[in-house]
């Protein structure tokens, strides 16, 4: 049995690194440029993290104060949007308490219907059928990552019927 307090620090942990992160994909391009080694570090580092999860091609990225963000235009939508749902996870996950259980099998549907759009935008692109912008991509990936987000901050407490 998971102790109720563990979960809610484990998932206050989630939320945070998930608002850490989503502010260094939007604040790398300042703090890149800004006077002082720690800040051009810390962007660094976020670059270097990004090129490990992201391709980071130029031209599917966004571009704030005249840099590319840390990962593509796909990757952001996700990230931010995984962050939303993460934030909704947590909420929704303590507004339920100790009623009803929750089975991984419900939330099957929902990641599935979830992926479809950016599913669809990688398909189209990869048979050259469509270029979409990277306002495209990264609402395509909204739907995927709040659900993704809202699947793993509430999905701590979830019950097997295994």
């Amino acid at each position: 049995m998971q102790s109720p307090h563990l979960l809610a620090v484990i998932r206050a942990a989630l939320v945070s690194a998930g608002l850490l992160w989503s502010g260094l994909i939007l604040a790398a391009p300042w703090m890149a440029t800004s006077p002082g080694p720690f800040p051009s570090h810390l962007a660094a580092t976020t670059y270097v993290v990004g090129a490990a999860v992201c391709h980071q091609r130029p031209e599917r990225s966004f571009h704030v104060a005249s840099a590319r963000l840390p990962v593509c235009a796909r990757c952001t939508g996700l990230y931010l949007s995984a962050t939303l749902g993460a934030i909704a996870g947590v909420a929704w996950a303590a507004s339920r308490g100790k009623r009803a259980r929750t089975h991984r099998r419900e939330w099957r549907p929902w990641l599935a219907a979830a992926a479809v759009p950016t599913a669809m935008t990688l398909g189209l692109e990869w048979l050259g059928l469509w270029a979409p912008s990277n306002a495209a991509r990264a609402l395509a990936a909204v739907p995927l990552g709040v659900v993704g987000g809202l699947l793993v901050a509430a999905g701590l407490s979830f019950r097997s019927k295994l």
